[in-house]
């Protein structure tokens, strides 16, 4: 099953950062989801990131 990826407008929005911030801890190395390049787009799958939620919100607990 092939699941819709999610650009960095999107993700920005689901995490409510700038997208800005995303781009600037890309380039430095420190962004904890790692994206899927295609070509020179950078998309994210949607298990990823509800992967890293759960993990942001069991360590907050």
């Amino acid at each position: 099953m092939n699941e819709q990826l999610i650009d960095i407008n999107d993700l920005a929005s689901i995490l409510k950062v700038p997208a800005k911030t995303i781009r600037n801890k890309l380039s430095n190395g420190t962004w904890p989801i790692l994206p899927i390049k295609i070509g020179k787009a950078l998309r994210w799958r949607p298990s990823d990131i509800d992967m890293y939620l759960s993990e942001q919100q069991s360590h907050n607990s």
